[in-house]
């Protein structure tokens, strides 16, 4: 049989189906249920407690993630893709019928981890489906899904919640996720080594303990904050002490301190962080400084998804000509001036066109590092330990999302008080609200976007010696290989 030449060759094709139109599904999920929040609030009721619906699905998510990288490895990505899809769409069909929020709450719960299961199982099936030719294409292709959802789910949205109803949202995943389903039914493999079911609950629980502390320590960035990072240091204590006696703990401490998955996740995690720390708040800053309506506000998040489509298919198609760690310095090397830029055009008052070009630029390079970094770590791993080793390196990253998007909200915030005393009006814009921007405000604004956008350079660059010692450490091997 000759070598496939694409992800999308005939050998490859009902494999490529399975995992990408379930990424498909939970990136559309992500995007357009908060889009419906306000349909979900008027029917529903329960005001109070709408947040959850996104918070809930998000915790879970991250915790399914790190759960199922050694589930992964111990009964096959097959039948994980199996749990995992027939999760995701109950809860979807659950959600769909839910009569009140607390149902709804519990559905989009129960709805996040099967999400985390498919996202875990997705990334794994990648580097052990595709050959080794195609494995930074797969990913490239993993990332396009998510940049053309970033784009499309806004829109398809809007017109279910124009012709039909908010319950379609979830009601769409049952047709295609039975799709998906039927096609990656036999054609994903079944475990690299010896079968085995059991679950760390308890480093589960560390682990997203550890999660949420580090969101709340730099949620607010005053003396609470000592508190919170007191349970890091207390809660990675207690995981390092756990994981050394833990036959099977939820992430293996070689994926995390040695080389070259520590230089991955310290690196790579800082790197999401930065960028995201400045993308997350566009809208704000679109909303507040610029004057622009709801519209472009809604967009002006799509230029850094798109620079990371971009710079995921740029990798893909360089890593067979450059080495892995190299890509990944560039993106280092691409995103730091992009955000410098950023902070400059909004302090010297440049046309908003640059901020938006620069968001491109910091999307590229984050996109070209991630997809090489996950290259690099699939190279490096055993396939009995690549769930494992995945799972970990997206627990990595997903820490890099929380933190990032944290600090940048209290940079803002922070900013903002040192002109305007009420932060009422912040709040209301951050909530999407419509609210009245008085001059002090939206230059208080202003400085807080340039200001994380430069405290946002800083965390990458942080990163890059990381990265740079992993090149050191992989420098033998690139040698003996000639490249």
């Amino acid at each position: 049989m000759p070598e496939p030449s694409g992800v999308l060759s005939r050998q490859l094709l009902p494999a490529s189906i399975a995992i990408f139109t379930t990424v498909a599904l939970v990136a559309f999920e992500g995007l357009a249920v908060a889009a419906a929040l306000p349909e979900l609030a008027a029917e529903l009721g329960g005001v109070a407690l709408l947040p959850w619906t996104i918070t809930g699905f998000l915790l879970t998510s991250g915790i399914a993630t790190a759960v199922s990288g050694p589930l992964v490895d111990g009964v096959g990505t097959r039948t994980m893709f199996r749990w995992a899809v027939a999760i995701f769409v109950a809860a979807s069909v659950a959600a769909a019928f839910a009569p009140t929020m607390p149902i709804m709450i519990l559905s989009r719960i129960v709805q996040g981890a099967g999400g985390g299961m498919i996202s875990a199982v997705g990334i794994a099936a990648v580097g052990l489906v595709y050959p080794p030719h195609l494995v930074s294409r797969a990913f490239a292709a993993n990332a396009t899904v998510w940049g053309v959802m970033g784009v499309a789910a806004p829109a398809i949205a809007a017109l279910m919640l124009t012709v039909l109803d908010w319950r379609w949202i979830f009601l769409v995943n049952l047709p295609l996720g039975l799709a998906a389903l039927a096609a990656g039914w036999r054609v994903l493999p079944g475990p690299a080594g010896q079968r085995d079911r059991r679950v760390d609950w308890r480093g589960a629980t560390l682990v997203g303990s550890i999660t949420i502390s580090l969101a709340m320590a730099v949620d607010r960035l005053d003396w609470t904050s000592l508190l919170w990072l007191t349970w890091v240091v207390a809660g990675a204590w207690m995981y390092y002490r756990h994981a050394r006696r833990h036959e099977a703990p939820i992430v293996w401490l070689e994926h995390l301190i040695r080389q070259p998955y520590s230089g991955l996740a310290l690196g790579i995690g800082l790197l999401v962080a930065g960028a995201i720390a400045a993308e997350v708040y566009i809208p704000l800053y679109v909303r507040g400084v610029l004057g622009a309506g709801p519209a472009l506000t809604a967009w002006s998040v799509l230029f850094f998804t798109l620079g990371w489509t971009t710079g995921a298919n740029i990798s893909g198609r360089l890593t067979r000509r450059i080495a892995e760690s190299a890509l990944t310095v560039s993106g280092f090397g691409i995103t730091v001036p992009a955000l410098v830029i950023i902070w400059l055009a909004v302090t010297f008052g440049l046309p908003s066109a640059v901020v938006f070009g620069c968001l491109y630029f910091a999307g590229t390079g984050v996109g070209i590092s991630t997809n090489s970094g996950l290259t690099l770590l699939r190279t490096a791993t055993p396939d009995d330990q690549l769930g494992r080793a995945t799972a970990a390196h997206q627990v990595a990253r997903a820490q890099g999302f929380t933190i990032g998007a944290a600090l940048g909200g209290s940079v803002i915030l922070l900013a903002v008080s040192r002109v305007v005393p009420d932060l009422e009006t912040v709040r209301q814009l951050l909530a999407g609200e419509t609210a009245e921007i008085t001059v002090a405000a939206a230059q208080g604004i202003a400085d807080g976007f340039g200001l994380t956008a430069l405290v946002g350079a800083f965390v990458v660059a942080a990163g890059l010696p990381a990265v740079l010692r992993l090149r050191r450490h992989l420098a033998p091997a690139r040698i003996a290989k000639g490249r």
